[in-house]
């Protein structure tokens, strides 16, 4: 056996992981679309003949704010609006020199409804401070509301948003439900990148086996909330969303998605601040999450080695520089084969997601980003944040320094100014 033979052995081995990979990708992508489907047609038996819902429990929804966000203003004004008939509204804040509690209080001082109020929850010691702030929020909740709703501020949602959220809250089995955000493309290279890194999570929530409460959009009834003591999950912890999964999961309870609870969010980024960003997302991952972390390092690797390597054997054997006939043209279709099957899971999220969302919310340039994105560079893009989390488990939110002892152990490290 010559050397080649074992090139030809490995590259096999690898081309075949990547596809089986690829395979099982495209299937959960033809699953999602299905799930959306069916949702979105069922949708329509949520709503009485003159399009309200039918099952509308008493809300609270609970908005945390740090800053004037880009779509600050135009969030509390869809707030406003929603096609719900019984909700109040809890804004919840670090302080009062906060420049959103004064913004808020301005946008809500006419309103006549939902009725509304302001929260201030003061520094936070040991936990984060957006858990810090909602649990301050969920202690001035009226004492007759039946569900907990949570709003991130940089999320814009459509009118209906609310009735779809709580409407999975009828079946017992339920816990939570939850929607997500989705990144549009449009607002330069870095939106774009921002884009084709959030969309490979949305189609894993479809599966109550791998989804998660998003806490930018979720529903919980509040006595379950109060029966699973989310509050002492919450106590010394960073992330509102994986903690909240924990509570759910512990209690051997359901979590379901609800597409129509998709939210756009189209703030401005940078590529140093969406690097941030997602770099931190994945340290929250690594530490509260390392199983699902482990999972996603994985399959990044399975697939781009895979895809690597037919490619490389493809292009040396063109050349001549070693190979057969057979061995280049069987690279060659494996290649292509592993580009195919990536490139199909993106093209039916879009199709999915386009049956939710509309321009300007969604637009060519998501299809694009998210399909050719995810066949070019999603791959590569994802390991470097994996590689970028193994360095430190420090991250900066907002204007707070953080340090993730554990998934229930959060130390605060320092405050830095917001220019800083």
């Amino acid at each position: 056996m010559t050397w080649e033979y074992f090139v030809y052995l490995g590259v096999l081995v690898l081309g075949l992981a990547a596809s089986v990979h690829g395979a099982w990708a495209l299937w959960g992508g033809v699953r999602f679309y299905r799930y959306v489907v069916r949702m979105v047609e069922g949708a329509k038996d949520l709503l009485t003949e003159s399009g309200a819902f039918r099952h509308q429990p008493k809300v609270a929804l609970i908005l945390p704010c740090c800053g004037v966000d880009d779509k600050l203003e135009e969030t509390v004004q869809a707030i406003a609006q929603q096609n719900y008939t019984d909700y109040e509204v809890v804004f919840t804040f670090e302080s009062t020199e906060d420049a959103a509690y004064a913004a808020i209080g301005a946008w809500t001082a006419d309103w006549d409804r939902p009725r509304s109020q302001r929260v201030v929850a003061g520094l936070a010691d040991g936990r984060a401070q957006k858990i810090h702030n909602l649990l301050a929020a969920v202690n001035r909740v009226s004492d007759d509301r039946e569900v907990l709703v949570f709003l991130d501020s940089d999320a814009v949602p459509d009118k209906d948003w609310i009735g779809h959220l709580v409407a999975p809250l009828q079946d017992e089995t339920v816990a939570a439900a939850t929607g997500y955000r989705w990144y549009t493309a449009t607002g330069g290279l870095a939106a774009g990148v921002r884009c084709v890194w959030n969309a490979a999570t949305v189609t894993l929530l479809d599966d109550e086996a791998l989804n998660f409460c998003w806490g930018g959009a979720t529903a919980i009834r509040k006595e379950t909330f109060e029966s699973l003591d989310v509050a002492r999950y919450w106590d010394r912890a960073l992330s509102d969303d994986y903690q909240l999964t924990r509570a759910i999961r512990d209690a051997g309870m359901r979590i379901r998605f609800v597409p129509q609870a998709l939210v756009p969010s189209s703030d401005h980024t940078t590529l140093s601040a969406f690097w941030s960003f997602a770099r931190r997302q994945i340290v929250i991952t690594r530490v509260c999450a390392p199983a699902i972390w482990r999972a996603g390092l994985f399959l990044t690797c399975n697939f781009m080695l895979g895809g690597t390597a037919t490619a490389v054997l493809f292009f040396v054997a063109a050349m001549g520089w070693f190979g057969n006939p057979t061995a280049k043209f069987a690279a060659l279709f494996g290649w292509l084969f592993i580009l195919g099957v990536a490139a199909g899971k993106p093209l039916l999220r879009q199709l999915a997601i386009r049956k939710i969302l509309r321009p300007p919310d969604l637009t060519w340039r998501d299809f694009w980003w998210d399909v050719v994105g995810t066949v070019l560079f999603s791959g590569g893009l994802h390991l470097n944040l994996f590689v970028a989390s193994l360095t430190s488990r420090r991250i900066r939110w907002r204007h707070t320094e953080y340090e993730l002892v554990s998934a229930d152990e959060t130390r605060v490290l320092r405050r830095v100014d917001s220019n800083g």
